[in-house]
């Protein structure tokens, strides 16, 4: 059960990541968004400049490499299997998708959305697909891969395999990010406001990308391999927030 100084990241869901201190999740996030090569600067920040240009008006052949910002390892496999016929019915499914934030969708916005981010196709799922649809709709569209499985109390594949099993787990994913959006709103907004007096950019992330970012950070720390110790966003010392120039420049 959360408190005023604490957060539940996975309310209701059976070996998920649980509650988590206020303090340490606002280190995390700061700590994420101050390291120059996270995905706060190669996603976040050019997806937001890349909405104010127009460029999630339409998907294109080449939109499912906005997936590679946020380490989506595509292959050229991948991009050749997104046909036409593959980018109609996403095309679809999105426009079909409730104008809602995820926060304020009924049960039945929520099918609608489960079946969005089910969409994909072979070797390109749910992890994958929602790191590029999450750029077009970052009010509704959680980013599913594999830490988010964890954290929810899944398997890493938890978003990847099986049809049916895999449809349930995303659903109730789902709503349980809207059960966070809603009754936990306080204890986000104390996070967005600790953040933000060292990355005074936070507030272009909306609500749900925030809780994305903190419970990707929150369960990377659980883990310890190579290169990243447990607990390495939340040790991790942050350096001066210094965002680069992301403007597009024009050729003549």
């Amino acid at each position: 059960m959360s408190t005023p100084f604490q957060m539940d990241l996975s309310p209701g869901m059976s070996g998920g990541i649980g509650v988590r201190p206020i303090q340490d999740i606002a280190a995390r996030v700061v700590g994420y968004c101050t390291h120059p090569r996270s995905g706060w600067h190669t996603y976040d920040l050019l997806g937001s400049v890349a909405r104010q240009g127009g460029h999630f008006k339409e998907i294109a052949p080449w939109s499912l490499l906005w997936a590679t910002t946020l380490a989506g390892r595509l292959s050229a496999a991948d991009i050749a299997r997104f046909t036409h016929d593959v980018r109609s019915e996403l095309a679809q499914r999105l426009n079909a998708l409730s104008a809602k934030d995820l926060a304020q969708m009924d049960d039945e916005d929520v099918k609608g959305l489960t079946l969005l981010c089910r969409s994909g196709f072979h070797g390109v799922w749910a992890p994958k697909v929602t790191k590029m649809l999450a750029l077009y709709r970052p009010d509704a569209v959680p980013v599913l891969d594999g830490h988010v499985a964890m954290a929810m109390g899944f398997k890493r594949d938890g978003f990847r395999f099986g049809a049916e099993p895999r449809w349930e787990r995303i659903e109730k994913t789902l709503l349980t990010l809207r059960s966070i959006l809603r009754h936990q709103q306080c204890e986000l907004t104390r996070i967005g406001d600790q953040v933000a007096r060292e990355v005074p950019d936070i507030g272009k992330a909306t609500d749900l990308r925030l809780l994305d970012i903190i419970i990707w950070t929150s369960q990377d720390d659980r883990m310890s391999r190579a290169g990243s110790p447990a607990n390495y966003w939340l040790n991790r010392q942050p350096r001066e927030y210094q965002p680069r120039r992301l403007d597009p420049l024009s050729l003549q």
